[in-house]
């Protein structure tokens, strides 16, 4: 419908069924073989396109195709049927398609097709007048109108498709042509258009004639068969009526130049002027009588009605209807009519004129007709005749009276009576020899020795004798032939004649032979059944009989075996009950076994839990008294603390009353000076002066008040923020130590020291201390490297930091694997169990990276430290939360998990699985028959593996791992790239299994020792990375241009774009190191320059110490601003 509208014909009222031009038509079908119009018409666009319409040359063909169509819709007011003097035609305004449709498709102003269609335009030598026409005439001038625009353009269409599939010109000396034509037509009422397609039936049926006469003439003076002139219906006369010069067509013509010429004129002419032709006759019944007239066909009697063949011949459309089109906005319409045709007339005066003859329809006809014959004239012609079986489209049925009316229309019936006028069959003659040579052994009595119907004797009898010993030699097959015929056509000479290469027969003489060779064929064939009948008779009765031994056998047989199955039945009930006896035995024993076994288990769990109450108890113990003397440790701090603070505020109040006593002394001193007796009698005293050291000691001791005062109050805000900060870390200890108790596996033995260090709480740290970042330095591709920055990534830098604050741990720091990426950190061990559930993180074990393998189905590890080809999605699994419970191993040693507090449930726990983030599949544990091998196979949730963290605190860590130290150099600049608490390594749930990497590339579970006596780190430290970006990164530039720009409106160092930078070598521009690095992003800012912080600096002076040297090392903070780590617990919180 879209396609539609787009031409004006989307709407209900545009139907096939609706539309003038369309609805006349009897199908009603919208599909043909099962496709419908719409596909169809995609294919004939298809189509189109092949011949090179396409575009807007398809659409300006099918926009005038829906003019034409549009143009039927026009509807005038008036009447069609009154007189032309008291009607003037004018488009009807009450119409259901508007006119102004049909003007939108042949994009034209309504108004001058309206002017157009209704007006014509009469010229005269001197002056030009405009016509009204009666609205029977403009009904006639829209059909013209419609007519000659589809005539146009389907001739224009013709043309294109010749010029895109025809040989260039010049180029081809032959050429292969097709000529499809309508048949023989005969209606009940005949109108001009049946005369024309009986008229060129009547031409190409004389041609077939002609060439059918010809063939059978040649044939047989090739052959050297004489024959007489064959008669054969000439279709002669039918033509001259037709086309000659006092003929339907010259009348016609003539009929149309007189000024009031008319259909019943031009009957009578033909009747006065061909009324002796016995191919013209005229009907003396009827109503139309006076508008008929008949011709005898070739193919039969056709009756014509005249009715409109002058208005039909002149064929013509004014000037007005061709202006119009050729103002149209459609190119295509445009050029149809922009150069005149014959067809196109000045006005009515000149086609009253001897032109309109030259160029009337049926002149135009006969003329393209007489071309086309001469043109076949020159060619080798070959005639296929297609007939139509039935009007039902059915397959298997045949209606006899239309394929014989039919063959009658085509000339068929002419031809064959053509060919059978001589020698109508026809057969080579080594092939008449062979096929016939049955009749002469037949009459020689040769084939059968019994019954033998076919003899012959005498003359005839020898004669066949004769002519079947000459076909089994080797003569000539025309003298073969002579003697066969002879032999089987006595009597009857004038029937056949022997040519040079064929034997020809007349009518009816080979369907003679035919039958007697049937009949002959016939008696072979029933003898040939008798010694059939025989055979298979003889056959079934042998197999009777060996049917009848097979089952007397199968008989005898079947009682022996039922004698032997009865004895097996015996048999086997014996050895069932034997062997009953024997698998009862050995179940009491496996159950004795069984009850021991569990005794045994139990007696070993009982004896394990209470080992582990006796530890627990003591861990409890040790940490409480390390809990309390750290708690007097800090009271005691307090204590002193308050009471420095209490002596102080006791002297500042001492200093305070001594201050008033001295200023009372001072008051009494002054006023005694000034007044010896009041006006009471009583002496004043004289008030002096204080002394100058006393005032300064006043001062020196108020401002040293006011200095503890502010002292004092940054101690008590100190105390407060301390207060607080150790509250979250005792929270955040607290809970971090609970998780930490189930994957923690303490040392066979340890010593009370360690114990002591391990359960002690970590003292407060400021902010500097407990918050670590990493700076990154970037180098070129390959040379990519981490540094430590801000508080350090280990222990060691934490000291520094911190102004030399003891470690928490005194144990060798484990090695730490580096991050693949230097723009993504580690997550410490500590802080894993608090990550969020559906946290998305990388997975190393040794100087590996764990990822999914090209198959999406196995997990395989691969050496990606030293490449630096960043993240493929493959790498990336997701960490999702499974539920804790209490979960005995193997070895009968409990692990008891506890649940986080309430608000804590987002978090990942001890337990979790691993999933896919490239194909969403979870990690699952193979069995015996995959060596172990884990998989990234499992499809829901509970078929994962469930694992768990446990860390390495093992002495071997603290040696630098063979192959591992080459890889972290690389990474990290040759320094310590994490800390002790980010290594640890992965395993089963409640199991000693765990995850190691093979030679082979894949990744297994292998069982360790509860000491981890046999960790291997090279192949089992795992390190997790957290998809977290860097806060702060370096960058070292070696080239002289950077290739950056920065924003002017912003007083630091911010990166606004970046440029284009041009080689040493005078190559064309390319992008700078800073951008290629992918690091660098629009909005971070310069921070330092080779370590110096140049925040404070003027912004000039700050590019000066960026441009003085090379290489240069660029500090940046990402944007929108620096946001350091703050530790994996209160990070991911």
């Amino acid at each position: 419908a879209e396609r539609r509208s787009a031409f004006c014909l989307g709407g209900a009222d545009h139907h096939r069924d609706k539309l003038r031009y369309t609805r006349l038509g009897s199908s009603k079908t919208d599909k043909i073989e099962g496709r419908p119009d719409a596909q169809r018409f995609d294919d004939t666009c298809s189509a189109l396109a092949l011949v090179g319409v396409e575009g807007a040359v398809l659409e300006q063909l099918l926009r005038a195709l829906a003019g034409v169509l549009l143009l039927g819709q026009i509807v005038f007011e008036g009447d069609a049927d009154a007189p032309a003097k008291d009607d003037t035609a004018a488009f009807s305004k009450s119409s259901i398609v508007p006119p102004q449709e049909a003007a939108k498709a042949l994009d034209v102003e309504v108004v001058d097709l309206e002017k157009a269609v209704t007006h014509r335009t009469l010229r005269t030598r001197n002056e030009e007048m405009k016509k009204p026409l009666s609205t029977a005439e403009a009904l006639t001038t829209r059909d013209s109108l419609a007519k000659e625009l589809y005539a146009r353009t389907f001739d224009w269409l013709v043309a294109r498709i010749c010029e895109a599939t025809g040989a260039p010109s010049g180029t081809s000396k032959n050429f292969v042509g097709l000529l499809d034509i309508f048949g023989f037509e005969s209606f009940a009422i005949n109108r001009f258009e049946q005369l024309c397609i009986n008229f060129a039936n009547e031409k190409l049926q004389q041609k077939f004639t002609s060439d059918i006469f010809k063939t059978v003439q040649q044939e047989y003076l090739s052959e050297g068969i004489p024959w007489e002139k064959i008669e054969y219906k000439d279709n002669a006369p039918v033509l001259a009526l037709i086309e000659s010069k006092l003929g339907v067509c010259a009348m016609l013509n003539e009929e149309c130049v007189r000024p009031r010429g008319s259909d019943q004129n031009f009957v009578s002419k033909l009747l006065s002027v061909h009324k002796d032709d016995p191919v013209f006759s005229t009907p003396r019944v009827g109503k139309l009588r006076e508008l008929q007239f008949s011709i005898a066909h070739y193919a039969g009697n056709v009756t014509y009605t005249t009715t409109g063949w002058l208005e039909r011949n002149r064929g013509t459309i004014s000037d007005d209807l061709v202006q119009l089109l050729r103002g149209s906005k459609n190119p295509l319409l445009k050029g149809l009519f922009a150069t005149p045709t014959a067809s196109e007339g000045s006005d009515a005066t000149e086609r009253r004129g001897s032109k309109v003859g030259a160029d009337s329809v049926i002149t135009n006809f006969r003329t393209s007709l007489g071309q086309l014959m001469e043109t076949v004239g020159r060619t080798q012609s070959q005639y296929v005749r297609c007939i139509k079986p039935n009007k039902n489209k059915t397959p298997a049925e045949m209606d006899n009276e239309m394929v014989v009316e039919q063959l009658r229309c085509a000339g068929v019936i002419e031809a064959i009576q053509v060919s059978r006028a001589g020698f109508p069959a026809r057969m080579p003659l080594r092939e008449f020899a062979l096929r016939f040579l049955l009749l002469a052994r037949s009459a020689t009595g040769m084939l059968f020795t019994r019954g033998n119907a076919c003899q012959a004797s005498g003359g005839k009898g020898k004669a066949a004798a004769a002519a079947a010993v000459a076909l089994v030699g080797k003569g000539d097959d025309a003298g073969l032939c002579r003697a066969l015929a002879v032999a089987l056509l006595q009597g009857s000479d004038q029937s056949y004649e022997i040519g040079r290469t064929r034997v020809y027969f007349k009518a009816g003489v080979l369907e003679a032979l035919e039958e007697r060779r049937a009949l002959l064929l016939q008696a072979a064939a029933t003898e040939l059944a008798r010694a059939v009948r025989g055979y298979w008779a003889r056959r079934s009765y042998a197999r009777a009989r060996q049917a009848t031994i097979q089952l007397q056998s199968l008989s005898r047989m079947g009682v022996c075996r039922r004698a032997f199955l009865r004895l097996r039945k015996v048999a086997v009930f014996c050895q069932s009950q034997r062997r009953g006896l024997l698998a009862r035995r050995r179940a009491v024993q496996l159950r004795r076994e069984r009850a021991v076994v569990r005794l045994q288990m139990g007696r070993r769990r009982l004896v394990a839990i209470r080992c582990f109450a006796r530890a627990r108890g003591a861990a409890i113990r040790i940490q409480a008294v390390v809990r309390c003397r750290l708690c007097r440790r800090q009271y005691l701090c307090n204590l002193a603390e308050f009471k420095e603070q209490a002596k102080l505020e006791n002297q500042v109040k001492a200093l305070q009353a001594r201050l008033e006593a001295r200023e009372r002394e001072l008051a009494a001193e002054r006023c005694g000076a000034t007044s010896p007796v009041s006006a009471s009698g009583v002496p004043n005293v004289s008030l002096a002066e204080p002394p100058a050291e006393i005032l300064e000691a006043l001062q020196a001791l108020a401002a040293e008040n006011a200095k503890l005062r502010v002292d004092l109050e940054r101690q008590r805000a100190e105390n407060v923020e301390l207060r607080r900060e150790n509250q979250q870390l005792r929270a955040g200890q607290a809970s971090r130590s609970a998780w930490m108790t189930s994957i923690l596996r303490t040392r066979t033995a340890p010593a009370p020291e360690e114990l002591r260090r391990a359960s002690s709480p970590s003292p407060p740290t400021t902010p500097q201390q407990s918050h670590r970042s990493q700076v990154i330095t970037a180098e070129p591709l390959g040379r990519i490297s981490a540094t430590a920055a801000t508080g350090g990534s280990g222990l060691a830098a934490g000291d520094e930091a911190g102004g030399g604050m003891a470690a928490p741990c005194e144990d060798p720091e484990p090695r730490v694997y580096p991050p693949l990426s230097t723009f993504w950190q580690d997550v410490p061990f500590a802080g894993l169990a608090l990550l969020k559930s559906g946290t998305e993180v990388h997975i190393k074990l040794g100087s590996n990276i764990l990822m999914v393998d090209s198959k999406g189905k196995g997990l395989v590890w691969q050496q990606w430290m030293k490449e630096g080809k960043g993240y493929p999605r493959s790498m990336a699994f997701i960490l999702e939360r499974r539920i804790e419970q209490l979960t005995p191993t193997r070895r009968g040693s409990p692990i008891v998990m506890t649940v986080p507090e309430p608000g804590d449930e987002d978090f990942l726990g001890d337990a979790f699985a691993l999933r896919s983030a490239l194909t969403g599949r979870y990690v699952v544990a193979g069995g015996m028959m995959d060596w172990y091998r884990m998989k990234v196979s499992g499809d829901r949730p509970e078929d994962a593996a469930v694992l768990t963290f446990a860390p390495l605190l093992d002495e071997e860590l603290s040696v630098p791992v063979a192959g591992f130290a080459d890889a972290a150099d690389a990474a990290c600049g040759g320094g310590a790239c994490g800390a002790a608490e980010c290594a640890c390594t992965l395993r089963l749930f409640g199991e000693h299994s765990t995850l190691a990497l093979r030679p082979d590339g894949t990744v297994s579970l292998v069982q360790v020792a509860d000491d981890d006596s046999n960790v291997v780190p090279e192949t089992m430290a795992a390190t997790v990375e957290y998809l977290k970006p860097m806060s702060a990164y370096e960058i070292t530039v070696h080239d002289k241009q950077i290739g950056i720009c920065l924003a002017k409106d912003h007083h630091d160092l911010r990166v606004s774009g970046f440029s284009l930078v041009t080689p040493a070598d005078g190559m064309a521009p390319t992008p700078g190191y800073v951008e290629l690095t992918g690091r660098v992003r629009v909005g971070d800012t310069i921070a330092s320059v080779d370590g110096q912080d140049i925040r404070s600096l003027p912004k000039q002076e700050a590019l000066a110490m960026i441009s003085r040297s090379r290489p240069v090392t660029l500090g940046f903070i990402s944007a929108p601003g620096p946001r350091q780590f703050e530790g994996a617990l209160a990070d991911l919180k």
